[in-house]
């Protein structure tokens, strides 16, 4: 299992027409996209707690 993790960071796994870093990036994008949307969404429930009650 540990062959198969360490294996997606190896260039030999990706084919001819896979660009890794494309990959990698939109990845990154997804993550951060995630991440600031769940601190956004925490923020307003806090105001709204805040203001609203």
């Amino acid at each position: 299992m540990a062959d198969a993790k360490n294996e997606v960071f190896e260039a030999e796994a990706w084919g001819k027409e896979m660009e890794p870093e494309g990959h990698f990036g939109t990845w990154d994008g997804f993550v951060a996209l995630t991440k600031w949307g769940t601190v956004s969404v925490i923020v307003i429930l806090v105001l709204m707690g805040i203001f609203l009650l």
